[in-house]
């Protein structure tokens, strides 16, 4: 660490303590193990995103399988464009909060302890 002599005007470096090196090594752990953590959200939110578009793509073949073959209607079409924008902005809101959440921005962060 260095400082400012305010009665010299120059700069020095002070000696490394015990107890600095700790928080240092702690403050190496807590990072990993919050980067870890955050690869694990990330991907479940990914998943949980991707599952739910690919739920409901499955859903609108089936209804057009039906269609085309027996020609019966499950759903009219305003009902399909209703659901569709309804699941997309869900899923996509969700998994913004989420990523907002994994990863602040600058503004967001929590101050470092002194």
């Amino acid at each position: 660490m260095s400082g400012f002599d305010q009665h010299i005007g120059r700069e020095t470096r002070t000696s490394i303590s015990g107890l600095e090196v700790e928080g240092d090594a702690e403050q190496i752990a807590n990072s990993r193990a919050n980067r870890h953590l955050r690869q694990i959200y990330a991907a479940r939110a990914y998943g949980l995103a991707a599952g739910c578009i690919v739920l409901w793509a499955a859903l609108l073949a089936i209804q057009g399988g039906i269609k085309a073959t027996i020609g019966i209607e499950m759903w009219s079409d305003q009902v399909l464009i209703a659901v569709t924008t309804g699941v997309t902005v869900s899923v996509l809101a969700a998994f913004l909060g989420v990523i907002r959440g994994l990863f602040p921005g600058k503004d967001e962060r929590a101050p470092a302890p002194p």
